[in-house]
């Protein structure tokens, strides 16, 4: 079974369509590193992962 987001995939026949599907996300805040992002922003700079 092949899951996609586009209308076709090449050398391949679509047999059945389901629909739309929804989803959602949720992330997490670090007040730190929000913050210093904040002042990297404003400041110039990279971000260490």
């Amino acid at each position: 079974m092949i899951l996609t987001n586009v209308e076709n995939v090449p050398g391949r026949q679509i047999l059945e369509h389901y629909g739309l599907v929804q989803g959602s996300t949720i992330r997490a805040k670090h007040i730190g590193r929000d913050f210093m992002a904040g002042l990297k922003n404003i400041v110039g700079g990279e971000l260490k992962g």
